[in-house]
Formats: C-alpha cells, structure tokens, sequence
C-alpha cells in the first residue's frame, strides 16, 4: 500500500506541474504569427486561465482525499477542450468568439454544417481525433449532476439485509480508482493543450497569409 500512496502522491505531483505547461501555451500562442492579435488569443487565454484554476483545484481536492468533490473538474476540464474545439468547427470564428464573449451559450451556435454545437455533439465529434472522449464524456457527466454515483457514495447495502448509511464520510474510492481519477485529469488536460495549440498553428497560417495579402498591394 505504501508504494501505490508514493505513486499517487507522485501522479499528483506530476499535474500539479501542469501551471506552467498552460503559461507556456499562452506564451506561445501570443508570440504566433509576429504577435499579431487574433480574437482567438482572447479565448485560448481564457481556456488556459481556467484550465489551470481546475487542476490546482483538483490537486488540493485530490490531496486532501475529497475525491468524491474531485472528480466533476475533469469533466469541467474536458469541457474546455470541447469548447475551444467548437471554434475549429465554425464557418467564422470572430462571429463565434463575439457569440461566446456576449455570454450567449455555445451550445445554441451552429458549426459550418448547420448543427448545433451542444456538449454531446462536440464530443461526437472529437472523438474522431481522441477516441474514447465520448465515454469519458458520459461517465463524468454523472458526477456532475446528483446521480446514482452520489448515492453508492452514501449508502451500503449489508448481507443481513440492512443499509448502512454514511454521511459526511467521503473516503469511498479504492487506491486504484484514485490512481486512475488523477490519470484521467493528466490526460484531459494534455487534451487540452493539444486542442487550444492547435490555434498557434492556425495562427501563424493566417498571419502569413495576411502578409501576403498586404504585400500585393
């Protein structure tokens, strides 16, 4: 038991240095495309801020042993991969980040194909590029809202037929399922990186084209 406790301290410890994998990101992307300032600059720094604010908070949660509080930041996190994903998937993304920046739901814009950009249908889509996203998706998703997961959490059903209910104990995962809730979170949050990098890349594309546009003038 010791040795899985060193290796989940050190998986912790391991996210925890996340932060500056996530300022580093910005600084990248600010200094894209001959610091050239796009709207999406706004909104990857946005993703980054709070992606960041979720794994320290998963990171005190998880050392203190509230996984059961723990677990809805990956599912938070997640949700910062699928919506700065939505803005690779939209015909105009000024047009896009103005509709997220008026504090309009995402869900309630349509991609170039017409459809609505809910949750459910971002991780359908991402799962072309990260297989298994929209399992994780669901799975987390019930750790959101009150569901059977909070339950088992509570109570406990005895051989002799009775129940035992706990409250206010919520030391209910085995060392694996913790090992595994600090994993998922590493992962997601790598997923992060990838998506909101992906923008540098795109950034960098249009600044040159930019550039060669005003040059022919």
């Amino acid at each position: 038991m010791k040795k899985e406790e060193d290796i989940l301290i050190a998986k912790i410890h391991e996210l925890s240095g996340f932060e500056s994998e996530f300022i580093q990101s910005s600084q990248r992307i600010l200094e894209a495309g001959n610091q050239k300032l796009f709207v999406l600059d706004l909104f990857s720094g946005a993703v980054n801020n709070r992606a960041i604010s979720l794994i320290n908070g998963f990171v005190n949660l998880a050392e203190s042993n509230n996984y059961l509080c723990a677990i809805p930041l990956i599912r938070m996190q997640l949700d910062n991969g699928l919506r700065f994903f939505a803005s690779t998937l939209v015909e105009d993304s000024n047009d896009f980040f103005n509709h997220y920046q008026n504090g309009k739901a995402i869900r309630d814009y349509k991609d170039v194909n017409g459809k609505k950009m809910t949750d459910s249908y971002l991780a359908k889509q991402l799962e072309s590029y990260f297989p298994g996203i929209r399992d994780l998706y669901k799975e987390t998703s019930g750790h959101i809202h009150l569901s059977s997961n909070h339950l088992h959490a509570t109570t406990n059903a005895k051989k002799d037929r009775k129940i035992e209910m706990r409250i206010g104990n919520y030391d209910i995962y085995s060392m694996d399922s913790k090992l595994d809730f600090v994993s998922t979170m590493t992962e997601v949050s790598k997923l992060v990186l990838i998506v909101v990098e992906q923008w540098k890349h795109e950034k960098i594309r249009l600044s040159k084209l930019y550039e060669k546009n005003n040059s022919v003038k």
